[in-house]
């Protein structure tokens, strides 16, 4: 009985310190580190005042009778981080993983050490200004506005899910300021016109990546796509393939086959879909095969290529890393002449050709690059080349004037 009026009293001062604290009863439940206890006590200290530790020993009160108390984390910062990156596997893409903890990479160990209830909005203001400062790791300069804010909506994901698991009482992302969702414009759609691009493809069209460079910018297929196609998914003699490989990047430590996953999950739904392919890439692709029949054969039991039957492979049959893909392509375009793109801009290249051709579609468009609505396709591409409003207003008046006449 003794101890428990202790627990139910006012707080008392600490003789040594003069500081107060308090005792409260909470009943059964799961303690700070999910053990369940048939009795629980909730002790806080540290205030200056008497009247401090009474208004949080009411407010802990409160909190109890309304089933709404967590009790303190013993956690560090980091500690649930890693926790909570362990448990994401079995609900997201891999490469939706690796993309968290190649964020959460940024965090200095200052902040990672911190105990978890006591990260505060500042905190992280704090980190994003730094980062915006002194955030790259290579060379110097900060990170963009657009790498801090998909830093903070990782950190606010994982903090959300912390308050959905009763690990504690509230997100402090959401008091934090981040850049703002304006100022962090993916880059800017860029392009080449058909007949750069028929250039970039006549000069590679030799080289051991002209023929994925070609299906690239043919294709409207992704950079992961191209990478994870397998023989397959096409069919040479109709002329078309079906997109329902990726080749991901994934980074994370321990990861088998350098980081490469080749996965049946396209990126989003409506990314599995049939291309038609015109008669040139077709050859490229019959020339591609042979090219690697010629390479597994010279190496025998040394070709590496076995297990997904990829399509584009390096010469001794191991898939083409798709990051690698991108500089290659960089240090190419930077020989030809052209301006610069990024190999993701192919995708942006076929359709700016499908809009030239002025005889496709929106629809067509829109199921060839795998979007989920005309209007994505519309926002995107729809302005791509100046020319293309000016012959849908030459069209539209003629048959105006034409039915008018």
């Amino acid at each position: 009985m003794t101890r428990q009026r202790a627990a139910n009293a006012g707080p008392r001062q600490d003789p040594n310190t003069g500081l107060w604290e308090f005792i409260v009863d909470a009943g059964a439940g799961l303690n700070a580190k999910g053990n369940w206890r048939e009795r629980r006590q909730i002790r806080r200290g540290g205030f200056k005042t008497k009247r401090a530790a009474q208004e949080e020993m009411d407010k802990v009160r409160r909190s109890i009778t309304t089933a709404t108390f967590v009790p303190l984390s013993t956690q560090t910062f980091g500690e649930y981080l890693d926790e909570w990156l362990a448990g994401l596997p079995t609900r997201l893409r891999p490469s939706t993983c690796d993309g968290y903890r190649r964020n959460l990479l940024y965090l200095p160990a200052a902040l990672r050490s911190k105990r978890l209830d006591r990260v505060t909005a500042a905190d992280l203001d704090r980190l994003y200004a730094d980062l915006l400062k002194t955030g790259l790791r290579r060379r110097t300069g900060g990170l963009s506005p657009r790498s801090v804010r998909y830093l903070h909506v990782t950190v606010s994901k994982a903090l959300s899910d912390a308050v959905d698991r009763d690990i504690l009482q509230r997100n402090v992302a959401t008091k934090a300021k981040p850049p703002r969702a304006k100022d962090t414009k993916p880059p800017e759609v860029a392009w080449w016109i058909p007949s750069q691009l028929g250039k970039f493809l006549a000069l590679t069209a030799d080289e051991p990546l002209g023929p994925l460079f070609r299906l690239a910018g043919l294709s409207g297929m992704r950079r992961g796509e191209v990478c994870g196609l397998q023989w397959g998914d096409l069919d040479l003699d109709r002329g078309e393939l079906e997109v329902k490989h990726q080749l991901l990047v994934v980074r994370s430590p321990g990861a088998p086959n350098g980081g490469l996953l080749h996965s049946s999950v396209t990126k989003t739904d409506h990314g599995r879909r049939k291309i038609s392919l015109d008669a040139e890439t077709v050859a490229a692709l019959k020339l591609q095969k042979s090219r690697q029949a010629g390479q597994r054969l010279a190496l025998g039991a040394g070709w590496q290529g076995h297990e997904n039957d990829l399509v584009f492979t390096q010469a001794d049959g191991r898939p083409w890393d798709p990051e690698s893909v991108a500089k290659r392509f960089d240090r190419r375009v930077a020989r030809s002449g052209l301006p610069r793109i990024r190999f993701h801009d192919l995708r942006h290249s076929h359709a700016a050709a499908l809009i030239a051709a002025g005889d496709v579609s929106l629809l067509a468009i829109t199921r060839r690059m795998g979007h989920a609505s005309i209007s994505i396709t519309q926002d995107l591409y729809g302005h791509l080349l100046p020319e293309a409003d000016s012959q849908a207003a030459a069209s539209a008046a003629a048959l105006v004037d034409g039915l008018g006449g």
